[in-house]
């Protein structure tokens, strides 16, 4: 899948935090979630900000991404921002 098709929809603090994010949130509703390590370096994407771990996904999964991830930041399953608005 190329760098294009994905978006950065969650920013966590450590490689785990983000790894959390997608095997207890995104994983379970079948959304594949990838890992941008950008704390020692950027990689080109599009619309990325540096630093911390990110998570991203698929465009067309970006929103219901999204809304799950806050709800579980919210329930306090995990640790991290979300950093796409859900309509």
């Amino acid at each position: 899948m190329a760098d294009d098709e994905l978006v950065e929809v969650f920013r966590a603090a450590d490689e785990m935090a983000a790894q959390a994010a997608i095997d207890e949130v995104l994983e379970p509703l079948g959304i594949d979630g990838f890992v941008h390590n950008r704390v020692s370096h950027a990689l080109p994407a599009p619309a990325t900000m540096p630093g911390n771990y990110w998570v991203a996904v698929p465009v067309e999964r970006a929103t219901e991404a999204a809304a799950a991830l806050r709800d579980a930041v919210v329930d306090g399953a995990i640790e991290g921002e979300v950093t796409i608005g859900v309509a």
